[in-house]
Formats: C-alpha cells, sequence, structure tokens
C-alpha cells in the first residue's frame, strides 16, 4: 500500500497545480468594470450612512464584497447591536455555517462539512489559548465561544479559502474575532447595559450587566478603551439517555436466553449556575500617520458550577425476566424488566455528579505598525494563557440493603421510559444508601501560547502586480493535563450509613416535557451540594495523579504573497511553508514515555475575484491547509473508567489532517444593502483522523473494557454550493436567507464510505427584520437536517434528527441615547434527539434545553 502514496499526493498536487495555473491564466483576460481599482480600495464604505440592522449587514456586505479571498462577515456596527445573543448564534446566519449546540448555548461550528475541531478561531488575528472543562469532553485547539460576550466584539470575518497570511490549521474556515479600538471611536464613548434572563424549564432569572468606556486626546494620537461585561445564566439541560451501542451488552435472562441489550440508561437533569465575564483594556498612540503602538488585554473567565443528577438503571446489576423480553426485528431488547440480584447492587440507582470547572484564558498582544510611501511593516509580538480546574465529585446512592426496591422496567422503543418496580422507591431520599463509588478529583488544565510575528508589504509600480507581502510567524505553544484523585474512603463512609437523607437537594419534577413518554422518569429525589463539605472534610492528605500527560511544539510559518489586479480583475497568489515539531509526554499502563514527531507542510493558495459587470463577481480559489490533531488524540496517556469499564488512549504518532480546497463563485450586488450569490466549493481531506472503539482486555480496565483510540485511516472528500440572498426593500423592512447543501464522506477503518461527523446534508438560515427611528424587531429561523453524532457511547452511525430553532428580538429606541430590549431564543423549544438506525431507529438519547427570554436595558453617549 505505501508503495501507492507519492502517486496519490502526485495526482492531487498536480490537481491544485491545474487549479492555480488556470486561475492565473484567466487574469490575462479583460472583463472589463474600469471602476474596479477604485472598488477595492474600500474607500467608498463610509459614504454609506444608514442605521441598525440594515447599517450592520450593509458593512458585512461591503467587506466580503471588497475582499480578495472568499470571506463572508458579521459586522456590529453599534455598541451592543450583535445580532444574536451569542457570537456562535450569529455564525449561524453565515453561508455554509451550522452550529454545535451541547448545552443549549453554541460551543461550536461546522464550516463546509468539516466537524467543529477543523474550524479554527482567532481574536484580533491570533491564536488564543484554550482548555476545556467537562472531564469526558474533547481538548481541542478551538477557542470556545462560550468564553467571550458579544458586547465586546465589533465584528468577525470568516476565512473560507485560504490565503498565505492567515495562519493555519483550519479545514473548514478560519474565524477571526475583532474587538474595538479606541482610536476608531468617538472620543468619550460610554455604553452600559443591564439585562435580565429568564428560563423557562428552570423557571428561573439571572443577571447581566456590561459597560465600555472610551477616549482618545484632542489630536487622536492617544486612546484609551476599558470594557466589562459579566453575566449570570441558568444552564439547565433535561436528557433522557441510553449508553453505548444499541446492543452492546450480552445477558442472559431468566429463561437462559441471551439477549443483546442497552447495558445502561438514565433520566438526567443538568443543572448549571453559570457565571462568564470578559475585561477588556486596549491603549492605542499614534504619534503620526506612519506609525502607531497598540496595547490590547484581554480577560475571560467562566465557571460552570453544576450538579448533574442522574436516576442510572443498570440491567447487568440485575436479573432480565425472560417473560417480559421485546425484541426488535433488528433482535434488540427494546423492553425488558430487570430484578435485583440481591448482590448488594442496587440496578436502579441515584448518579449525583458535582462539578466546580473554574477557568480563564487572557491574551496580551502588542503591535507595531509602520507605513512609508512604498513599504509598510507590522510587528506583533504577544502571548496567552488559559488554566482550568475542574473540581469532582462522583456518588452513587441506592437501596442495598432491600434491593429488590431498585428493580426497574425500560422502553427503549421511543424516549426512554424507565419505570421503578416499587415507585415508592423515589419517595423519599432515605431510601438511597451510598454504595460503589465517592470519587474527589481535581482535573487541572493548562494551555500557554507565545508568538512573535513580522509582516512586511512592499507596494509595486507595475500594471498587474500590485504588492508583494511576506512574513514570518513563531510560536510555542504546550498544553498539559492531569487528575488529582483524592477519592474517599467507601468503606468507612457506608460504615457511617450515609444516606441521600444527609444531602437532600429536594426533588425535580415535569422533567421531559417536550419528547418525554408517559413512562419517562420525570421526577426523582436529587442530591445538594453539601456533598463537597463532606467530601472536602474527608478526603485523604494523599494525591494520586492519574491521566497526566503534556504536549509541546514548536511552530514556524513563513510565508510570502503577490496581490494582483487589472482592469476587470484582482486577487492574490502564495505559498505558506510551515514546520511543526512536537514532544509528547506522559505514561501509557503504567509505563512513562515520551514521542517527538516532526513535519512540515507546504501550503500554495490562490484567489481571483474578477468584475463581469459593476455588480456582478465571479471568483475563484485554490489552496491547500493542514488541521492539527487534538491534544487528547495526541496524548501519551489513557484515561481509564473502572466502573463503566471504558478507556481512552492517545495516539501520539498521528499526522495532521491535509486539505486541498477549491472554490468558484457568483455574486450579484444589486443595490448596497443587497446580494444573490452563489458559491460552489470542495475539499479533499487525506490523513483523516477517526475515533475507533473496540473491546479489548485492557490492564486497570478489565477483559470486556471499550477501549475508545484516534487514528489516520483514510481520506474523505466534501462538496457542495452555497446560496445567498439578502435584500433591503427600501421601507423599513428586509431579509437574509442562505442555504447550503452538503455532500460528505470519508473512508473509514474497515475501508467503508462513511459520513463526516456533525455535517447535515441540507441546511438553511430565514430571518427578516423591520426597523425604523423607534423600533427595530428581527425574527431569524434556522433548520438543519440529520447528522451522524457521537453522544454516550453511541455508535458512528448514530443520526441526530433533523433540528430547527425560532429566535426573535424587539429593540425599542427610547430616546437617541436610551434602548430597551425583549429577545427570546429556541421559541420552539427543539430537542436534540439521537437514533440509532442501524439498531431499529431506537431513539438512543434525548436533550431538552427549553426557552430563554431576555429583557434588558442600554444607554451609550
Amino acid at each position: 500500500m505505501k508503495t501507492n502514496q507519492p502517486v496519490a499526493v502526485t495526482l492531487k498536487a498536480t490537481r491544485l497545480s491545474l487549479c492555480i495555473g488556470a486561475a492565473l491564466c484567466a487574469m490575462t483576460f479583460n472583463l472589463s468594470a474600469e471602476e474596479s481599482k477604485q472598488l477595492a480600495e474600500n474607500d467608498n464604505i463610509e459614504t454609506i450612512e444608514v442605521r441598525g440592522i440594515r447599517r450592520s449587514l450593509t458593512k458585512a456586505l461591503n467587506t466580503k464584497r471588497f475582499a480578495n479571498a472568499v470571506v463572508d462577515s458579521i459586522s456590529a456596527e453599534d455598541i451592543g447591536k450583535f445580532p444574536d445573543k451569542n457570537i456562535g448564534d450569529a455564525l449561524q446566519r453565515i453561508p455554509g455555517v451550522t452550529v454545535v449546540r451541547t448545552f443549549g448555548e453554541v460551543n461550536g461550528v461546522t464550516i463546509r462539512g468539516t466537524a467543529p475541531e477543523h474550524s479554527m478561531v482567532l481574536l484580533n488575528g491570533q491564536n488564543v489559548a484554550s482548555v476545556g472543562w467537562f472531564d469526558l469532553g474533547g481538548m481541542n485547539r478551538s477557542f470556545n465561544f462560550e468564553m467571550l460576550a458579544s458586547e465586546q466584539i465589533a465584528g468577525m470575518d470568516v476565512y473560507k479559502s485560504v490565503e498565505s497570511n492567515i495562519n493555519e490549521g483550519a479545514m473548514g474556515g478560519t474565524v477571526n474575532l475583532k474587538t474595538r479600538k479606541p482610536l476608531d471611536m468617538d472620543a468619550g464613548t460610554v455604553f452600559a447595559s443591564v439585562e435580565g434572563m429568564y428560563h423557562n424549564n428552570a423557571e428561573d432569572w439571572s443577571p447581566a450587566y456590561s459597560a465600555l468606556g472610551s477616549w482618545k486626546n484632542d489630536s487622536e494620537t492617544f486612546g484609551v478603551l476599558l470594557a466589562y461585561s459579566n453575566e449570570e445564566s441558568k444552564v439547565y439541560r433535561e436528557t433522557l439517555s441510553n449508553f453505548g451501542p444499541a446492543g452492546n451488552a450480552t445477558f442472559t435472562d431468566s429463561n437462559g436466553v441471551e439477549r443483546s441489550s442497552y447495558g445502561a440508561m438514565s433520566s438526567i437533569l443538568f443543572d448549571e449556575d453559570r457565571e462568564r465575564a470578559s475585561s477588556q483594556l486596549t491603549l492605542q498612540y499614534a504619534p503620526s500617520d506612519n506609525l502607531s503602538f497598540n496595547l490590547n488585554y484581554n480577560l475571560f473567565e467562566l465557571k460552570n458550577d453544576h450538579v448533574n443528577s442522574a436516576m442510572f438503571a443498570i440491567v447487568g446489576f440485575g436479573q432480565m425476566q425472560g417473560d417480559s423480553v421485546v425484541e426488535n426485528a433488528n433482535g434488540i431488547v427494546t423492553a425488558a424488566t430487570s430484578l435485583a440480584s440481591g448482590a448488594g447492587l442496587a440496578p436502579l440507582f441515584n448518579n449525583a455528579v458535582l462539578r466546580k470547572p473554574n477557568m480563564q484564558t487572557d491574551a496580551l498582544n502588542f503591535t507595531v505598525e509602520y507605513e512609508a510611501d512604498t513599504w509598510s511593516a507590522d510587528f506583533v509580538i504577544g502571548k496567552s494563557d488559559a488554566k482550568g480546574e475542574t473540581l469532582q465529585s462522583s456518588t452513587w446512592w441506592g437501596d442495598i440493603t432491600n434491593t429488590e426496591n431498585s428493580s426497574f422496567s425500560f422502553d427503549v422503543a421511543g424516549p426512554l421510559e424507565l419505570i421503578p418496580t416499587n415507585p415508592a422507591y423515589l419517595d423519599s431520599h432515605s431510601n438511597f444508601d451510598l454504595f460503589q463509588e465517592f470519587t474527589y478529583i481535581n482535573y487541572i488544565r493548562e494551555n500557554e501560547i507565545d508568538y512573535a510575528q513580522a509582516d512586511f508589504t512592499f507596494l509595486l509600480e507595475s500594471d498587474l502586480v500590485t504588492s508583494i507581502q511576506a512574513g514570518l510567524k513563531y510560536q510555542q505553544q504546550a498544553f498539559s493535563s492531569q487528575g488529582n484523585y483524592q477519592d474517599l474512603d467507601l468503606a468507612a463512609a457506608m460504615a457511617e450509613g450515609l444516606s441521600l437523607a444527609d444531602f437532600n437537594g429536594g426533588f425535580v419534577s415535569g422533567l421531559h416535557s417536550a419528547e418525554g413518554r408517559a413512562g419517562s422518569m420525570s421526577s426523582f429525589p436529587v442530591a445538594s451540594r453539601d456533598i463537597w463539605r463532606y467530601a472536602e472534610a474527608n478526603k485523604p492528605s494523599s494525591i494520586s495523579v492519574r491521566d497526566a500527560f503534556s504536549i509541546e511544539e514548536d511552530i514556524t510559518a513563513a510565508y510570502v504573497k503577490a496581490n494582483f489586479s487589472g482592469e476587470g480583475f484582482r486577487g492574490n497568489v502564495g505559498l505558506r511553508i510551515v514546520d511543526t515539531d512536537i514532544l509528547s509526554v506522559g505514561e501509557i499502563n503504567g509505563v512513562a514515555g515520551e514521542v517527538e514527531k516532526s513535519y512540515t507542510n507546504y501550503l500554495p493558495s490562490v484567489n481571483v475575484a474578477m468584475d463581469l459587470s459593476d455588480d456582478l463577481i465571479f471568483r475563484v480559489a485554490a489552496g491547500s491547509t493542514v488541521s492539527r490533531p487534538d491534544y487528547d488524540d495526541m496524548k501519551v496517556a489513557d484515561i481509564i473508567s473502572e466502573s463503566f469499564q471504558t478507556a481512552n488512549v492517545g495516539s501520539p504518532e498521528l499526522n495532521p489532517y491535509k486539505s486541498d480546497q477549491y472554490d468558484m463563485g457568483l455574486e450579484y450586488y444589486f443595490n448596497p444593502s443587497s446580494i444573490v450569490g452563489a458559491t460552489f466549493f470542495i475539499k479533499n481531506i487525506s490523513d483523516y483522523i477517526e475515533q475507533t472503539t473496540a473491546k479489548e482486555n485492557y490492564a486497570g480496565c478489565g477483559p470486556e473494557c471499550l477501549v475508545t483510540r484516534s487514528r489516520n485511516v483514510g481520506t474523505a472528500d466534501v462538496q457542495g454550493i452555497e446560496l445567498q440572498y439578502q435584500h433591503d426593500f427600501g421601507n423599513g423592512f428586509g431579509a437574509q436567507f442562505n442555504y447550503t447543501y452538503t455532500d460528505s464522506a470519508r473512508t473509514n477503518s474497515a475501508g467503508e464510505e462513511v459520513p463526516i461527523e456533525e455535517v447535515s446534508k441540507n441546511s438553511f438560515n430565514l430571518s427578516g427584520y423591520f426597523e425604523n427611528e423607534m423600533f427595530s424587531v428581527r425574527l431569524a429561523y434556522n433548520y438543519r437536517d440529520d447528522w451522524v453524532r457521537q453522544y454516550n457511547g453511541s455508535s458512528l452511525d448514530s443520526l441526530n434528527d433533523a433540528y430547527d430553532q425560532l429566535d426573535a428580538s424587539v429593540i425599542w429606541h427610547v430616546t437617541e441615547n436610551v434602548d430597551m430590549s425583549f429577545e427570546a431564543v429556541n421559541l420552539l423549544n427543539e430537542a436534540l434527539v439521537l437514533r440509532q438506525p442501524k439498531a431499529g431507529n431506537i431513539v438512543h438519547s434525548v436533550d431538552e434545553f427549553g426557552t430563554r427570554y431576555f429583557v434588558g436595558a442600554s444607554i451609550r453617549f
């Protein structure tokens, strides 16, 4: 097989070279539009004087129109006028973008048929350190949208085609978030807002407030901007879930018949009190028109204190009753009764998981910009640090004295029905005694990024090549993670006779109202946060460090880019060369080790925009890029759960994803605020990474351990088309619409062609607005059809049902400086429903998030 690899690489390189060559040849043709050079200078943008929604849409459209590459933009022209509650929510209005919601709020984006981890988020053009908070969640490289308040963002650009001066690392797209600068604002600008959020499912109010002040001197040579925002919110997720692939467990029922069934299932309430704070300090000094200095500091803090309360049912803790079994046509048990075996285990038990995640990320940039008559230079040095600590305690509670009280029946033919054999079992906290588990862990993650960058632009007196850009960037990135275990003496705690009554957190009720069935467990007792008090008082002094690893990367990149223009065309052609050195250190199966790896990538790119008329633009682009593996894929470490017999094992020898990408599009701007456009895109991806899960006899886990590993397994191909329509009707009304069709497939480890995870074939967004001097009203609807999604150990072919969401906002301009607002998110109360088609379309899980309402007021001068 290895002998065929050079041939494949040669063919791909040839295809890319032909595309670049064709684009360069197209530059020699005169396609008219005498004013194309003037349009490209962007000087005419400031002549558009419109307000509110229309003003922001018009500015964003101008960014797209005059860009040489394939770029979409979002503009928050006025402070506090970001179009959505969350930066990720706003991104879904862009063609080719769908969003990922894990806890109701957007925490990742899928761009043009690639998974969320293949899109990169930059802040003012630079990488930002980031750590996740969830002990079972992935550790990837993308900055979390949940960390950043939208009030501090002036806008963002989404680069879909490759440009050599843009950081490598994204196959889907690169999102550059731009903060505000004092010299770009009026002197003495002040903004302040207050807001209350009501969560419909939690029936709870949460406050938020923000403030921004900007000042500059009379000569406009020195400016200071200071901003702060703080938001408290309730995150409330109601889940019905099975665990593992359907039929992953085998049981012999009471009649001696072997059955294939889910091994575990649960009704869950995730109840979180979230606090997010963002701070910004920016200093600008421009002693002359040619020289400027910019110092920018951002601090992001996120606290996610929560209790995950679950009523778990473990079939293997009891005996499946043969006469109660119902199987589907695939031979999988969809309904049965499991009676306790009397072995000191409670088949139906309460699992209380308490977590106190606390994350902090900061970013410091110092930029020097100098512009001479024929050349300019930009220098950037900076660093970004992130640290996250997640204190966690997990306890299991059930009746292990009279175990028959914890028997249960289940039905997974639809959303999970979980019915206690003795309904009174759930009536009292005193029925639940401590057993099996009392963990006390502090997960610590750190990420550090240091960088230095120099960029130069040389203007040329040429009829074709107008300028040459060149630059060099060096980055040092380090990521580390470890779990500090101080698990309690379970036998000693059980000897005390602890029950859930000692940590009575009341009862929850009314869960799963949108998707649950009659037998779905919607009420049960829950634990209080007082478990922390007991755990901290009884934890051992010794610490056992597990799951520890570190990854260090030295990344050196150099690029050159030629910008060209002529009568009726403009664009650029460039090459980026990136050298990456990696050191991965850790321990697998109790053996310490380290792995070194190096690779160099050559990433060519070309972007051409041709003016077919004054208002019609044809674009063609081609380029190569890479996407590095996630940190938890590259670790020298294993994470083992003895209770659930699972292990996640790192693969430090992984190669990065590599992608050759092609774009061709047509855009018609029929007025300054309106567009009709279509773009066709192709991505050819090699060294695709897949997570594979199989049963192994793994040390420390057991002979039936489900072991998950990552490996480079093959190729992937993505192609699709984006359609875009935006129109200002001139009477206060306007509309936006975009549709994306994506055909994606990858070759898996078995040699089969399967869809790419998290990618929908069809998605669209539709929004309409009306505004006048008194009101701004907007309705926004988005839809995506089904997509492959893994969740709670589900199989690789699990499909999430189509999802749609309706959001609304009304802003009342009380005076020129005062606004009142009302907004609603997820008005349809849509849920995420995951199915397993090959198992007979069994509903694997359901997540409900509820509707959120926001009432606020803002003032600005």
